[in-house]
């Protein structure tokens, strides 16, 4: 059988997706049933198709080594922390994802946050709904230390909506990321340093 099987709920329920995966695999397998599949039923699931698509579902050796027909696994979402890459070595089984295909989405996210807790807006907010008004007085994101905890392809992305407010920006991550950071004027500093002199902080 070379169709894929779509674990993924989300994926499911979302008719553009389905509808690029039906052009290709017109028998293609849909977890119409909203399931939370782990263990035996993702292992039942998936038995029998070489591609897979997956998002919150564990894989590791235990599902794999009980899919002998599975050779890609095509991982839909965030972040790869639910798929043991070492059993997919193991086995042969490779792997699509692109990573940082939301960047954008959250990077704006975590700006549109940071500007509504310096300038106390949901406080002001509510406030406002209990009837009271008055001036709330906040800061502006402008000339602040921003902290981002993890540069990948999100805090490099929020590095460059940043510019333009001016902040001095602190960078903590596992990862030498000296070029970027020298050409954007970032800071590398350790994790302590950087919650102590931040005004704002992400990760």
């Amino acid at each position: 059988m070379s169709s894929v099987a779509v674990a993924s709920r989300s994926f499911s329920r979302h008719p553009e997706l389905r509808a690029l995966v039906l052009e290709r695999y017109s028998d293609a397998k849909f977890n119409d049933e909203g399931l939370s599949l782990h263990g035996n039923s993702l292992i039942e699931f998936l038995s029998g198709y070489e591609k897979a698509i997956t998002a919150l579902e564990v894989i590791d050796d235990s599902i794999l080594s009980q899919l002998p027909n599975l050779k890609v696994i095509g991982k839909f979402g965030v972040g790869l922390d639910m798929i043991d890459l070492h059993a997919l070595k193991k086995y042969g089984i490779k792997l699509g994802w692109t990573g940082g295909v939301n960047k954008r989405s959250v990077s704006e996210l975590v700006i549109s946050f940071a500007v509504a807790l310096l300038h106390r807006a949901v406080f002001a907010n509510s406030e406002v709904r209990n009837g009271k008004w008055y001036q709330v007085k906040g800061r502006q994101l402008s000339d602040c230390t921003f902290g981002i905890i993890g540069c990948g392809h999100i805090g490099k992305d929020l590095v460059k909506l940043l510019k333009p407010f001016n902040c001095k920006i602190l960078a903590h991550d596992i990862l030498n990321f000296k070029e970027f950071y020298e050409k954007n004027k970032v800071k590398s500093v350790g994790i302590e340093e950087l919650i102590k002199k931040s005004d704002v902080v992400t990760l």
